[in-house]
């Protein structure tokens, strides 16, 4: 813990000095759990108080010896044979010889094993205003009668340490491992630690010899035989439902472990749940625990909830658990109902095992089909064709189920198109069967046939909740794609409709129906919608840790990012998602993931790293996804201008509308025909007029702009395509209609247009493009404000007016106005902001 720096406790180390400068409060009371840095904010506020500081360890050895504790405080020269009342007297006089409670603080560390004859010292020393005391104590252990009281009485303060939060435990985590935890871990690391940073310490580093672990054990192995049943009860299963855990330990053991405070009880939708006070507790349980135990606690708690009605769709995700945990499985149904929850929550891992138990415990094509399914939507087609016949059932009902897995895992696990076509085939004309279809023509890149199969499913008045979940997500995405996003939104509300419905049995549905109006939106040229839908998607119980429906969503969010114009945003997300789909890519994903963090990469000047990913996604090409090639086309074309083939760059841009163009992405066409005017290359200004749609038409008032040199042309479009979302193609149309204007000569309207330029590039963090190049602040900032500006990058504003020779206040009041006028609002933006501006990229 020493390595780690001092933080997330500034607020209370405030409030201890203040009280130390006041005269009212003489001594503050620290309770918080073990771990919780008690003893380190103890540390540091002494530090900070008086001049004679003085540093007290309560142990549990100096418990039995009377003023153990009190050595570094008693005399010399007391005799040994004084009694307790000379003492007290004693240690009193010294102590107000130092100079009473101005000059002395004393920090008592677990002043709650201090014996009662040390105990009454601390409080007469507070009492008596004789020194400024501060008291740590573990909560849930007794403190003395005489330390309690000084609360009551006004002289001391309670002051709670609540958990750390999540921006703190961030920074700690990132000095202990270099930022190199991804998300999914991080998430796990704060969860796990309940905000607790010696917690956090030894799930990073191991528990070290007499840690915190060593220090809960200690704790349980002290409890009689009732109490730690219960507690071992809740450690398997919890949350425990109260009821069940009562049955189970009975009443009055439960009442005196939440008393204790080794349990918790909590009210969840209508129901007393019980959980255990720390997570840690319930790790150093199971760890320590026998397997035939813990399989006799899971056999119990199954037992008691089964026979109950299992009206929570919770429970019957712990009806499931418990049965496989406890080695026997009774109720193969409930648990092949809990896989199919456990998809629901992004639990994939999970469903798998309860899948694979039910299919064990009752073998036959109902538990192989769901099996398959849960290892397809891992990305482990290969396994999953494995346990689907490659001969359709005879019983039609059955085939129609059939045909839709091994489709799935065909294609999706073995790239082979033809083999899923026919076994879609052999399954007729069902519903389900034609929704199927329809998603592989989507992802084959054919919108328009996918769209009216989807159609023709939605439109029937037969089709099943399943069918007309698939159709309408297909639905949604194709007419996005084909630029027809008032269609995309019905069919949207019409899916998603169903899915809240029937979100028991199709635990995915809502997931699917997202995913497709995002991928909608980004098709139709609208970042923000589709920014805004992923990222609700990322707060959603599907997106859990590792799940691949939360490396879905980060891809997403990382593509929308990228489309608005954020590179740093987009490479955060995208490299999420890279790490995440790696584990599991159940949509074979990975190279959309990967070339799409080239193409951010490249956006902020990084051309071999954006070179290797592009080369990497290269390699993973295997014919599926053929919907997504023109963006894919489209970043190319940037990772080869970041590294200086402009003719390469404009080449690939024509390459990817060309495939937009083929697969009716009306959208998507006319960014990449837009991209070649970017570039440097010469727009087809025909193509753009013919297609139709706000972005279309406000990219070819952009093209025209710049190819006959119209300012204000240039300013139109900018705040088209600011208004659709598209930040930096705006703020790079802004800054050629100034550079346009400073040409002519005009430097008054010049100056205008790039302030709209500045505020406009604050939107698009770190991008650098061509077009960017000709931004020149000296339009916008005065020569003192770009002079002070310019230094305020690398130096404080004590500096600065040292430099100059001005006051302080001087430089701080002209960088405020350059904050301002750049719509920025610290030196970390400026920073950025200037150096972005001072080095502009090769010129290809």
């Amino acid at each position: 813990m020493r390595q780690w720096p001092f933080d997330g406790r500034e607020d209370a180390l405030a409030r201890i000095a203040g009280d130390f400068a006041g005269r009212r409060i003489h001594a503050v009371l620290l309770p918080a759990p073990a771990g919780a840095g008690k003893t380190r904010l103890a540390r540091e506020a002494l530090r900070q108080l008086g001049r004679r500081r003085l540093w007290i360890a309560a142990t549990r050895a100096a418990t039995a010896i009377p003023f153990g504790a009190m050595v570094p405080l008693v005399p010399d020269d007391l005799p040994p044979t004084a009694g307790d009342a000379a003492t007290v007297r004693a240690i009193r006089a010294r102590v107000a010889a130092w100079g009473g409670r101005e000059a002395v603080a004393i920090a008592v560390d677990d002043a709650h094993l201090l014996d009662s004859a040390s105990a009454t010292v601390i409080a007469q020393l507070v009492a008596g205003g004789r020194a400024f005391v501060l008291l740590t104590a573990r909560t849930g252990e007794p403190l003395a009668d005489c330390l309690a009281r000084l609360a009551a009485d006004g002289v001391a303060r309670v002051l709670e340490l609540p958990p750390l939060p999540e921006a703190v435990l961030d920074r700690l985590i990132d000095h202990s491992t270099g930022g190199t935890v991804d998300a999914a871990r991080r998430r796990s690391l704060r969860a796990g630690s309940g905000g607790n940073p010696m917690t956090l310490w030894e799930l990073l580093h191991g528990a070290v010899p007499g840690g915190l672990i060593e220090l809960v054990a200690s704790r349980l192995k002290s409890l009689d035989a009732g109490t730690r049943a219960a507690v071992e009860t809740v450690a398997c299963g919890e949350p425990v439902p109260l009821g069940i855990l009562e049955k189970l330990a009975g009443s009055a053991v439960v009442a005196a472990a939440e008393e204790s405070g080794l349990l918790v009880c909590e009210e969840y939708a209508g129901q007393v749940q019980v959980r255990l006070e720390h997570p840690l507790h319930g790790e150093v349980l199971r760890e320590r625990m026998a397997r035939a135990r813990a399989r006799q606690i899971y056999r119990s708690l199954a037992e008691h909830l089964i026979a109950t009605p299992l009206r929570r769709r919770e429970d019957v995700l712990r009806a499931a658990l418990w049965q496989v945990e406890s080695g026997r499985v009774v109720r193969p149904d409930l648990v092949r109902e809990g896989a199919r929850h456990a998809v629901g929550c992004g639990e994939l891992a999970l469903a798998e095992r309860l899948a694979g138990a039910a299919a064990q415990a009752e073998p036959g094509a109902e538990g192989a089909w769901l099996l398959a399914e849960i290892l397809e939507y891992q990305g482990r087609g290969d396994e999953a064709a494995a346990l689907v016949s490659p001969d359709p059932p005879a019983r039609p009902a059955e085939r129609v189920r059939w045909a839709a897995i091994r489709a799935r895992s065909l294609y999706w696990g073995q790239g082979d198109l033809a083999g899923a076509m026919r076994a879609l085939d052999a399954a007729g004309a069902h519903p389900a069967i034609t929704a199927s279809r329809a998603s592989l023509l989507f992802f084959c890149g054919q919108s328009a046939a996918a769209a009216g199969l989807a159609r023709a499913v939605l439109d029937r008045h037969d089709s099943d909740p399943q069918a007309q979940v698939w159709a309408a997500a297909v639905a949604t995405g194709a007419l996005g794609f084909l630029g027809r996003l008032e269609e995309a939104e019905k069919a949207r509300m019409h899916g998603s409709a169903i899915a809240e419905a029937h979100a028991a049995a199709l635990p995915l549905a809502r997931f699917e129906m997202e995913t497709g109006a995002c991928l909608a939106h980004l098709a139709a040229g609208s970042p923000a919608a589709a920014g805004a839908i992923a990222a609700a998607g990322r707060r959603g119980p599907e997106a859990g840790e590792a799940s691949v429906p939360g490396s879905v969503w980060a891809l997403l969010g990382g593509l929308a990012a990228l489309a608005a114009g954020g590179p740093a945003t987009a490479d955060r997300l995208l490299a999420e998602a890279l790490t995440g789909l790696e584990r599991a890519d159940a949509r074979r994903l990975r190279r959309l993931a990967s070339a799409a963090l080239a193409g951010a990469r490249a956006l902020r000047g990084d051309d071999r790293t954006a070179g290797e990913l592009m080369a990497a996604a290269d390699r993973l090409e295997d014919g599926t996804n053929e919907i997504f090639e023109p963006w894919i086309e489209s970043w190319r074309a940037w990772v080869a201008r970041a590294a200086g083939d402009g003719d390469s760059a404009t080449s690939y841009a024509r390459r990817a509308a060309d495939r937009a163009a083929a697969a009716g992405q009306p959208a998507v066409e006319a960014l990449a025909l837009y991209d070649v005017a970017r570039l440097g290359g010469a727009a087809d200004l025909d193509r753009l007029d013919a297609l139709e749609g706000p972005l279309p038409d406000a990219l070819g008032t952009a093209a025209r702009a710049l190819a006959t040199g119209d300012a204000a042309g240039l300013g139109r479009a900018a705040g088209l395509l600011d208004a659709l979302g598209h930040h930096l193609h705006a703020a790079e149309l802004a800054t050629a209609a100034a550079h346009t204007l400073r040409v002519a000569g005009r430097r008054g309207p010049a100056g205008l247009v790039a302030a709209e330029a500045v505020a406009l590039r604050a939107k698009c963090q770190d991008a650098r493009t061509p077009m960017l190049d000709d931004l020149d602040l000296g339009d916008v900032l005065s020569v003192r404000e770009r002079q002070v500006a310019l230094l305020a990058v690398r130096h404080t504003s004590k500096q600065i007016a040292t430099r100059l020779g001005l006051a302080v206040r001087t430089v701080d009041n002209t960088l405020a106005r350059v904050y301002t006028k750049l719509g920025i609002s610290g030196r970390g933006q400026l920073r950025s902001l200037l150096t972005a501006a001072d080095q502009p990229q090769d010129a290809g």
